[in-house]
C-alpha cells in the first residue's frame, strides 16, 4: 500500500518541467534520454565521442586501466544543466532521478552488469569542495543506485589525498599527471571487482588514480559508473 502510494506522488520533470512521477523523468525525457545517441562513433573503452572510426586519441595517450565504463548521457546542452545543478545548486535529490533511470538502461542494455553483489565505490571529494556544497556527488549518486540495485557500497575504503591543484584548471596530460598518487585505498581488498562512480567523466584521470589505489590494494577488476561522458577531452 505504501508502495502504491508513493508511485502515485507526482513532481515537475527536472528537465522540462512537466509532471512526472516523484524522483523521475516525465515519459517523454525519460524516453529520449535512453534513446539518445549524440554521436555515431565513439571509443568503445572510454566512451569518448570520435569523429569517425578512428583511433581514440584519449586511449592512445593514456589508456584507463578500468574494464568497463558505463554513462548515463553526454555532457551536452541540456543534460549538462542536470548534472550542474545536481552537483552546485544544491539539487542532491537528482541523484534518485539519475539512479532510476540508470537502472532503466541497465535493464535495457547491460543486463546483469550490476547484480546484488556488487560493491560501489565513490569517488571522495576534496576537503574544499566537501565545504562548499556539504555533499558529496558521487557518494549521493552511489548510495541512490545501491538502493536501488539493492546492491551495496563503501564510502570508506578510498581516500583522497589534498592536493593544490584543481583539476579542472588543468589540461589533460597535467590531470594525468597531477592525480597519479592523488587517491589511496585505507585497507586490503579481498574482493574480485569493485565499480567506481563519479559524476562526470572528462579525461578520466580521477578514475585512473582511483582504479589504481584499489587495485595496488588487492582488487582485480575495476569498472565504473558516471552520470556524464564529456564530449570531447581536454
Amino acid at each position: 500500500m505504501l508502495k502504491k502510494w508513493a508511485n502515485s506522488l507526482t513532481a515537475p520533470c527536472p528537465l522540462c518541467g512537466c509532471s512526472a512521477r516523484l524522483a523521475q523523468f516525465c515519459t517523454s525525457c525519460h524516453d529520449n534520454i535512453l534513446s539518445q545517441q549524440q554521436y555515431p562513433y565513439r571509443c568503445p573503452h572510454c566512451l569518448l565521442a570520435l569523429p569517425s572510426h578512428s583511433p581514440c586519441p584519449n586511449c592512445h595517450d593514456h589508456r584507463l586501466s578500468l574494464q568497463r565504463i558505463y554513462h548515463l548521457f553526454d555532457y551536452v546542452p541540456p543534460l549538462d544543466s542536470l548534472v550542474l545543478r545536481f552537483k552546485n545548486a544544491k539539487q542532491p535529490h537528482l541523484a534518485n532521478n539519475f539512479a532510476h533511470l540508470f537502472a532503466e538502461q541497465l535493464t535495457q542494455h547491460h543486463h546483469n552488469a550490476i547484480t546484488t553483489d556488487s560493491l560501489l565505490i565513490p569517488i571522495p571529494s576534496s576537503r574544499l569542495q566537501l565545504q562548499k556544497r556539504n555533499y558529496n556527488p558521487a557518494g549521493i549518486f552511489a548510495k541512490a543506485l545501491a538502493k536501488k540495485l539493492q546492491c551495496d557500497v563503501d564510502l570508506t575504503i578510498l581516500r583522497r589525498h589534498e592536493s593544490a591543484y584543481l583539476q579542472k584548471s588543468l589540461h589533460r596530460h597535467d590531470r594525468f599527471l597531477h592525480s597519479s598518487q592523488l587517491y589511496y585505498a585505507q585497507r586490503r581488498l579481498s574482493i574480485d571487482r569493485v565499480i567506481l562512480v563519479d559524476d562526470i567523466l572528462t579525461t578520466g584521470s580521477t578514475l585512473e588514480s582511483a582504479a589504481r589505489a584499489l587495485m595496488s590494494a588487492g582488487v582485480k577488476q575495476v569498472d565504473a559508473i558516471v552520470i556524464a561522458r564529456s564530449a570531447k577531452p581536454f
